[in-house]
């Protein structure tokens, strides 16, 4: 397993920066970040195009005012058996529902007989991301590369609270649902989806070092920050601009 090797990193950095003549390197910090893991708990959904008895018997539950889905099994000369399993079915995907006695459909319904495409919820299942409170955002990287470092560097200034707030739920749905497609599926897997969470769960915190170079500019005699976020790989904006504005803000010119 390859583990991060932050002395050579922070030399490949320097090597970058150096090939500007025109930028002096005046300070180097190194800074840790906390990295939530996040269990994230959804049932997957499966699309397939709706096969046509369960279109038949979605439009008699629409038009006819049915009270027992024997009276539906003669009307569409299916086996009662049959038609009972598809009718649980879908009274608990939530498609139908009974009222007063009187099977309807319900807005899932509708909108799936007017798509022709039936979603079958499966089981609940997980799926693993990671969490950043500063950036307020979700990284992408392989936390397995820090495990066997034996010192962290401090944390990163301007941090109040490591704590996590709300996280939108389109976020993690569009997260998880774009990690998911590019996983590779084997002929007998069909793809799924992800319309819900169910629930969000934060099961570990990782330190995550970032490289910090504080930089002058010697031709337009402007100083600036560059950061590199050795989780995801590159130099990471949102840690330059807090950064910097904290070294303004508290820390006087030598």
């Amino acid at each position: 397993m390859y583990t991060v090797d932050l002395n050579s990193i922070t030399g490949q950095l320097q090597k970058e920066l150096n090939e500007n003549p025109n930028i002096e390197i005046q300070k180097q910090m190194q800074y840790a970040i906390p990295i939530h893991t996040l269990e994230v708990h959804y049932h997957p959904v499966m699309r397939n195009a709706m096969d046509i008895l369960m279109k038949m018997m979605l439009i008699s539950f629409q038009k006819a005012k049915l009270k027992n889905v024997e009276l539906l099994a003669e009307i569409l000369l299916v086996e009662p058996l049959f038609i009972h399993d598809l009718t649980n079915k879908m009274l608990r995907m939530g498609m139908i529902e009974k009222e007063n006695e009187v099977f309807t459909l319900t807005a899932k319904g509708m909108a799936q007989l007017e798509s022709g495409i039936f979603e079958e919820e499966l089981e609940q299942t997980s799926h693993f991301v990671q969490y950043s409170p500063i950036h307020e955002q979700l990284l992408e990287g392989d936390l397995e590369e820090f495990a066997d470092l034996e010192e962290f560097p401090e944390p990163f200034p301007a941090i109040e609270n490591e704590e996590i707030e709300a996280i939108e739920e389109s976020m993690l749905i569009e997260f998880i649902q774009r990690q998911l497609s590019e996983q590779p599926l084997s002929e007998q897997e069909a793809p799924t989806f992800i319309t819900k969470v169910i629930s969000t769960e934060s099961i570990q915190i990782n330190d995550i070092p970032v490289l910090c170079f504080s930089l002058l500019n010697q031709k337009e005699n402007r100083h600036f920050m560059r950061v590199y976020n050795t989780l995801t790989g590159v130099w990471d904006e949102r840690l330059e601009t807090i950064l910097f504005n904290y070294e303004k803000e508290h820390l006087k010119p030598e």
